[in-house]
C-alpha cells in the first residue's frame, strides 16, 4: 500500500530534504507534492486528497494549526515538524502528537513512518480529531490553552483560565476551578510541571501545589505562611518557597 505524502514547509532545503529521507526510509510512502505556504497547502490536499502530510508549525503568512483549522473533519495524518523548543516538544509528547525535529534525526523519522503506517493500513483506526488537539492550544503555537484531564467515562478540557489550584495527590494530580469543581487526573503531578511552570500567573508554592495568582484571597506573613484561594481553600507555603512566595505577592498588591 502506497501512501500518498505532502511535505508543507517554507524552507525549500528542508522539503528536499524531508522528501527524499521518507521515500529513502521507507518506500511504502509516496511523496505526491511539496509545498511552502498555507494556501497553497489547502488547495492541494482538496485537490489531491494526501493521506498524511508533514506540517512546518512556522510558516510565513500563519501556522501549521491555522490550516488545520480549515478542515471540519481532516481525512489524513500529520506529522508536524518543528525546531527545537522544549516546551513545544513537550506538549506534543503530552498529547502524544507525531512530530519531527529540525534538523531532521533519520531515526526518529524512521520510528514515526513505521508507526504512522501501521495506523494507516488498519482498516479499524479512527482518525484522530486534530479539532480538538487545536482546542488544546492557543494561536501561538507553544502555550497550551486547555488541559485534557480523563473523568470518569469522558476526557474533560479544563480551560487553563478558570484553574483555581493543582495539588499532587497519591500519584494522581487534582484541579480544582473558578466553578467549584474539582477533576482527578491519573497522570502524576510532575507530567504537567512543564505547563504552568510557562504561566506567569501560577505560582509553584510548594513541592506538589500550583496556585492561580489571580484567585488569592488572603495571606499570612507569620511564621507558617498560609494562601487562602478565592474557593476557600487554603495552602501552605513550604519554608523554602517562603520568602519568594512572600516578595512576589508584595509586588502584586
Amino acid at each position: 500500500m502506497k501512501i500518498k505524502t505532502l511535505v508543507i514547509d517554507d524552507e525549500r532545503l528542508n522539503r528536499e530534504l524531508i522528501s527524499k529521507l521518507v521515500v529513502k526510509i521507507n518506500d511504502n510512502f509516496d511523496i505526491i507534492g511539496l509545498v511552502e505556504s498555507i494556501d497553497e497547502a489547502y488547495d492541494f490536499i482538496n485537490m489531491y486528497k494526501p493521506d498524511l502530510i508533514f506540517l512546518d508549525i512556522k510558516m510565513p503568512g500563519g501556522n501549521g494549526f491555522e490550516l488545520l483549522a480549515k478542515f471540519k473533519k481532516p481525512e489524513f495524518e500529520v506529522v508536524f515538524i518543528t525546531g527545537f523548543d522544549e516546551y513545544a516538544l513537550q506538549a506534543f509528547e503530552f498529547n502524544a502528537i507525531d512530530y519531527v525535529l529540525k534538523p531532521i534525526d533519520s531515526d526518529k523519522l524512521k520510528c514515526t513512518l513505521e508507526k504512522v503506517y501501521r495506523r494507516i493500513c488498519d482498516k479499524n483506526r479512527t482518525i484522530v480529531d486534530l479539532n480538538e488537539i487545536l482546542d488544546l492550544y492557543d494561536v501561538d503555537y507553544s502555550k497550551i490553552s486547555k488541559i485534557p484531564v480523563h473523568f470518569n467515562d469522558k476526557v474533560v478540557l479544563l480551560d487553563i483560565d478558570k484553574i483555581i489550584s493543582i495539588q499532587a495527590s497519591d500519584g494522581y494530580t487534582v484541579f480544582k476551578t473558578i466553578d467549584q469543581e474539582e477533576f482527578l487526573s491519573a497522570k502524576q503531578f510532575s507530567s504537567f510541571e512543564f505547563i504552568f511552570d510557562a504561566f506567569q500567573k501560577f505560582c509553584r508554592i510548594n513541592k506538589g501545589t500550583f496556585i492561580n495568582l489571580l484567585h488569592i484571597k488572603s495571606y499570612t506573613k507569620t511564621n507558617v505562611c498560609e494562601i487562602t484561594l478565592s474557593d476557600n481553600t487554603i495552602f501552605e507555603v513550604s519554608r523554602r518557597k517562603k520568602t519568594e512566595i512572600l516578595a512576589l505577592l508584595d509586588l502584586r498588591i
